[in-house]
C-alpha cells in the first residue's frame, strides 16, 4: 500500500479489496493498526489532543477517549491540526476566494467548507493520505451498479450531470473542479450544474445535455422529477444518484418511476469520505476499514447495533493533518445487526440525514420550487453569518434567523442576509415574496442536535 513510505491510491485501492477477501478479521486488524498509527501521530503533534489526552495510558482503547465536538475543535483550530503552516487564518483567507476553488493550499491541501447539518460552521484540511483514501476506496469499492444500467449509460456517452451548490468550497465543487485541473478531458464525460440557477435554466440546460447519469441532493432531484413529469424536463438517464440530504421512501419510489430508472444513494461526510458504498441490495456499507462509527445515545453511551442512535461519533484513520477522533457528527444512525445477505465483511448502516424542505413560492408567473441547498448556500456563504434558519411563513413570505460569528456587527450581517436573499429570488422569478428577519432562536432537533436550515413555519407561525 506503499511507495518510499507514501499513501498512494492505487495501493488503497489494492489493499481495499484484498480486505475485502480477508473477511471481518482483516477488517478489525487494519482498523486496530491504524488507529494505534493515528493516535501516536496525534499525541505527537497536535497540541490540543495532547492536552486533551493527558494522564491516559499510551494503549487507552478507542472508547476511553474523550469525545469532541465541532465547536470545541474549531475553537481550538491552530492547536487541533498538526501542521503548523495550516492556520485558520490563512485558511478564511484561502476559502473566501473563489478562483482557489479546485486549488491546493500550500500545494498539499485540499480544504472543504461546511456549515454542516449541525450549523456550525467548519474548515476541513483533507492531507495526502486521506486524499488517497478517498481515491483509492471510490475505485476498488466502487458503489454497485446492474450490469444492464451499465451498458445504457455507455450507450449514452457515460455523460454525467452533477447538480450541487457552488460559489464555495464545498466538498462535490472542490473535488469536481480539482479532477478537471487535472485532466481536462474530463469535461467530456462530466457537467456541473448549480443548485443556484432558476428551474427553468436548469430544466433546459439538462435537456441541452442529455445526460446518462444525474446526480443531485434528495431534494432536487425531487423537483427535477416533478418537472419530467409535467413534460418540461425531457431526459432519459440510465442512474440518478443522491447524497446530502436523507432520501425518505416515497420520494425514492416517485424518482425511479418518473425517470424510468434506479435511483443509487450515497452517503459522505466532507470529515470522512466516502464513509459509505452501496451494495447491490441497496445496502450502505461502512468502510470501516478506514473510518469508525460509534453510535451513541444523549448521554454519550454507545447503543447497541440495530438500535436508532441520538448521534454517532466519527473517526478517520486516513487524516493525519486534522485529527478526527471519536468526533461527534450529528447524524443518527443505525448500524446493521447482521451480516448483509450480499456477502460483504463490512457492517451496513444506515443514516437519518438531513430533513431541510423544498419551499415553494408564489410569484407572478405562478409556484416557484426553491431549493433547500440552494437556499441555505446563499445565507451560508454571507460573510459574518455563523448559523442560520430561513422559514417560509406564508404562500410568498420569508424570514431568516441569523446567528453572526464574533466580531460582526449582528444587524449588518441580518442586513446582508436579506439583499442575497432578495437577489436569489429575484433570480428565480419571485420578486414579490416579503423577507424579514425573525427574532426567535434558532432551533435544532433535539435528537443528535442537527440544524434544519431550510423549513416551512409550523402552524400557526404566519401560515
Amino acid at each position: 500500500m506503499r511507495r518510499s513510505g507514501r499513501l498512494t491510491p492505487l495501493g488503497v485501492l489494492r489493499d481495499a479489496r484484498r480486505a475485502l477477501r480477508g473477511g471481518l478479521p482483516a477488517i478489525e486488524g487494519r482498523q486496530r493498526e491504524r488507529l494505534a498509527a493515528l493516535l501516536q501521530h496525534t499525541r505527537a503533534h497536535s497540541a490540543f489532543y495532547a492536552r486533551l489526552y493527558a494522564g491516559l495510558p499510551q494503549d487507552a482503547g478507542l472508547g476511553s477517549l474523550p469525545q469532541v465536538t465541532k465547536a470545541e475543535l474549531m475553537a481550538h483550530f491552530d492547536e487541533w491540526v498538526t501542521d503548523p503552516q495550516v492556520t485558520k487564518d490563512a485558511l478564511d483567507r484561502f476559502t473566501a476566494r473563489q478562483d482557489t476553488i479546485g486549488t491546493d493550499f500550500l500545494g498539499r491541501y485540499v480544504v472543504f467548507t461546511t456549515s454542516g447539518s449541525t450549523g456550525e460552521p467548519t474548515l476541513l484540511v483533507q492531507d495526502r493520505r486521506a486524499l488517497a483514501v478517498m481515491n483509492g476506496l471510490a475505485y476498488g469499492r466502487p458503489p454497485y451498479v446492474r450490469p444492464r444500467v451499465l451498458v445504457r449509460m455507455m450507450a449514452k456517452g457515460i455523460r454525467g450531470a452533477v447538480v450541487f451548490a457552488t460559489g464555495g468550497h464545498f466538498l462535490t465543487t472542490v473535488m469536481y473542479a480539482r479532477r478537471i485541473r487535472s485532466v481536462p478531458l474530463r469535461r467530456r464525460y462530466a457537467r456541473f450544474f448549480s443548485v443556484l440557477e432558476p428551474v427553468a435554466q436548469l430544466v433546459q440546460e439538462l435537456n441541452a445535455y442529455r445526460p446518462g447519469m444525474l446526480e443531485s441532493y434528495a431534494s432536487g432531484l425531487e423537483v427535477l422529477a416533478e418537472e419530467q413529469a409535467a413534460g418540461r424536463l425531457r431526459i432519459a438517464p440510465a442512474l440518478v444518484a443522491c447524497g446530502g440530504e436523507q432520501l425518505l421512501p416515497a420520494v425514492r419510489r416517485r424518482i425511479e418511476e418518473v425517470f424510468g430508472c434506479p435511483l443509487m444513494e450515497l452517503y459522505s461526510a466532507s470529515e470522512a469520505s466516502p464513509l459509505t458504498l452501496p451494495c447491490r441490495y441497496g445496502e450502505q456499507h461502512l468502510n470501516a476499514d478506514w473510518f469508525i462509527l460509534e453510535p451513541i445515545d444523549s448521554a454519550g453511551r454507545p447503543v447497541a447495533a440495530g438500535v436508532i442512535s441520538h448521534s454517532v461519533l466519527l473517526t478517520n484513520l486516513a487524516n493525519f493533518v486534522q485529527p478526527i477522533i471519536r468526533y461527534e457528527l450529528g447524524d443518527s444512525v443505525r448500524l446493521g445487526p447482521e451480516p448483509c445477505r450480499c456477502g460483504s465483511p463490512l457492517p451496513t448502516v444506515r443514516i437519518e440525514g438531513r430533513t431541510d424542505e423544498i419551499l415553494r413560492l408564489e410569484g407572478p408567473a405562478g409556484t416557484v420550487a426553491l431549493l433547500p441547498m440552494a437556499l441555505g448556500t446563499v445565507v451560508e456563504e454571507t460573510p459574518g453569518v455563523h448559523r442560520f434558519q430561513v422559514l417560509q411563513t406564508g404562500p410568498a413570505a420569508l424570514a431568516v434567523r441569523v446567528e453572526a460569528l464574533p466580531g460582526h456587527e449582528a444587524r449588518a450581517v441580518e442586513a446582508a442576509v436579506l439583499r442575497r436573499l432578495r437577489s436569489h429570488l429575484d433570480g428565480q422569478g419571485l420578486p414579490g415574496v416579503s423577507l424579514a428577519v425573525d427574532p426567535e432562536p434558532i432551533l435544532v432537533n433535539p435528537r443528535g442536535g442537527k440544524l434544519r436550515h431550510v423549513l416551512r413555519a409550523p402552524s400557526g407561525r404566519g401560515q
